[in-house]
């Protein structure tokens, strides 16, 4: 249950603390006292948008806290395997809103995204309030109704079903697009088979280009490499010439002089080796002649490969790899036919199992709605509908995200009236009126701790209003239930009666909250019977409708 609420800073909010009880917490005040704001606050606990001037003015952040005492060991569960922990069974939720449009969250003191405060405080509390009650008009608002109250039992079906049905629409999509390939298939082949043929036309292979670089590299400085060749011809036959000289007077000096053997044979070594390098270089100068057919080779390889470097990559690995890209692409065309009849087997076949699936939903949905029908029946009549009728009308369509089943609420509200939908029947105070029968049955389904209904009771007056009040104190025995309300006859039932005024502090408008004790709640109820001329016959009728709920 919600134990404390704390708001900072919310439009006419400066700083508001509330104890809340179990039972029944009943809210009055005048129009604009800020109970509205009140139920605004919670709303933001649930992930709500916040306006940009919710903010109180001159104030550039806002904060609403709230303490829940979690006693439900299905609540505690999903908690838990959130890893969040309890703290002596007690959750603290909180968000800080800027004026930038940013929010920090909280959980028992620990910074979570919004998405998980909401993903926690929706399996925790409710808010409902008369814009709901206008969804209650949306089909698809009225299949949920129908899916909550079959329980957990149709939660693995749908999930099947609808896992299922993604990846049915993942291949009719793929299907789509074969089908699609196959009209194009002649242009997309003479392309594919275009590029392939350029590419295998020329047949480049890894490390080409650079060999080719190289030779013509060498071609380009034919000339000098040539004029380099002959100085080193012409100075080696020079060197050469000086060595036979030098040999000579080496070989006179050893006659004489052994030590000079040596010397002679280390000459001779290198003359032999001079005559050498000569002899490689004048046959090196023969080759540097210009082929200018090689040379045209080269250019034209070159270029021939460049611009399919251009074309399909930036190196020859690049355009290899393309090529067997292309090859594959044109497998698959080639194949495309006999794809789109394997994707039609295997979609025929997802079919009959989503239809399946959609069947034995349909079937829980159907169960589940004759049962639904004849609560909300027994609840409308205790809220003094007693010549309603009520049905869910099914109607088979082809298979979508939620099965085959469009659903309507139909009703007639007078004897010899035929069934029509809710949009065109039922007025504001009936529509609240089946809304809260719908909220009381789901209730029993959930495992909500908190309820809250914001003026639901619109529309209504009389019989109408005691038996909503019945209704509202039976459920606070279930759950805990904050009402909004200007009934007497609802505030009546309250265990715990709150005053929502406006006060002015330092010039300025603020809302503030009293809980009031007996007395005060007897005149706070004889002021919305007769106005602010509160007599003791009023007060006198408050205490009886008190006395109801005793």
């Amino acid at each position: 249950m919600l134990k404390r609420l704390y708001i900072e800073n919310i439009a006419i909010i400066d700083r508001l603390e509330i104890e809340f009880e179990r039972g029944l917490s009943i809210l009055t005040g005048e129009t604009g006292a800020g109970k509205s704001i009140i139920i605004d606050s919670l709303s933001l606990l649930l992930g709500t948008k916040a306006k940009k001037d919710i903010i109180r003015s001159n104030c550039t952040k806002a904060l609403v806290s709230a303490v829940f005492d979690i006693e439900k060991e299905n609540v505690i569960n999903f908690i838990n395997s959130k890893g969040i922990e309890l703290e002596e069974g007690q959750l603290i939720v909180s968000r800080e809103i800027y004026s930038n449009g940013k929010s920090l969250c909280k959980i028992n003191g620990h910074f979570v995204t919004l998405s998980t405060l909401r993903e926690i405080t929706t399996h925790i509390f409710e808010i409902h309030g008369q814009n709901e009650t206008h969804l209650l008009n949306d089909k698809k608002v009225q299949l949920m109704y129908i899916d909550r109250f079959c329980g957990r039992g149709i939660e693995d079906l749908k999930n099947e079903y609808r896992e299922l049905f993604k990846e049915y629409q993942e291949k009719k999509k793929i299907l789509s697009d074969l089908i699609k390939n196959e009209e194009e298939k002649e242009r997309k082949l003479d392309i594919l088979n275009y590029q392939i043929n350029e590419i295998e036309s020329i047949s480049p292979h890894i490390g080409e280009d650079i060999e080719l670089e190289k030779e013509r590299e060498i071609i380009q400085n034919f000339s000098k490499l040539k004029y380099n060749a002959e100085k080193i011809v012409h100075l080696s036959k020079s060197i050469m010439e000086y060595l036979e000289v030098c040999i000579k007077h080496v070989n006179e000096n050893a006659r004489f002089d052994k030590d000079f053997n040596q010397l002679a044979e280390r000459l001779n070594n290198i003359y032999y080796e001079i005559e050498d390098i000569s002899f490689v270089t004048s046959k090196k100068l023969d080759s540097y002649v210009v082929d200018e057919y090689k040379v045209t080779r080269i250019i034209d390889r070159l270029d021939k490969i460049n611009r399919l470097k251009k074309k399909y990559g930036g190196s020859i690995e690049q355009i290899l790899k393309f090529k067997e890209e292309l090859l594959r692409q044109k497998l698959e065309i080639e194949r495309n036919s006999e794809l789109i009849e394997e994707l039609k087997i295997n979609l025929s076949k997802i079919e009959e199992r989503l239809l399946i699936l959609a069947t034995e939903v349909s079937n829980l949905r159907k169960n589940a709605a004759v049962e639904f029908e004849k609560k909300v029946l027994k609840v409308l009549e205790q809220l003094e509908m007693k010549n309603v009728n009520f049905r869910v009308a099914f109607i088979q369509r082809d298979l979508y995200e939620d099965g085959i089943d469009e659903i309507e609420f139909l009703i007639s509200t007078n004897i010899g009236q035929d069934l029509k939908s809710l949009s065109n029947i039922a007025s504001g105070g009936e529509l609240s009126r089946i809304m809260l029968a719908i909220k009381s049955i789901m209730a029993e389904k959930d495992d909500i701790l908190l309820m809250i209904f914001d003026e639901i009771d619109s529309g209504l007056s009389g019989v109408a209003a005691s038996k909503l009040a019945r209704l509202l104190k039976d459920l606070s025995k279930k759950h805990q239930v904050i009402c909004i309300t200007h009934l007497p006859q609802v505030a009546a039932a309250a265990n715990n009666h709150f005053y929502v005024f406006k006060e002015v502090k330092d010039n300025m408008t603020v809302s503030n909250v009293k809980k009031l004790d007996e007395n005060e709640s007897f005149k706070e109820i004889a002021r919305m019977f007769s106005g602010e001329n509160i007599t003791e016959s009023s007060i006198l009728h408050a205490k009886q409708l008190k006395d109801q709920f005793v």
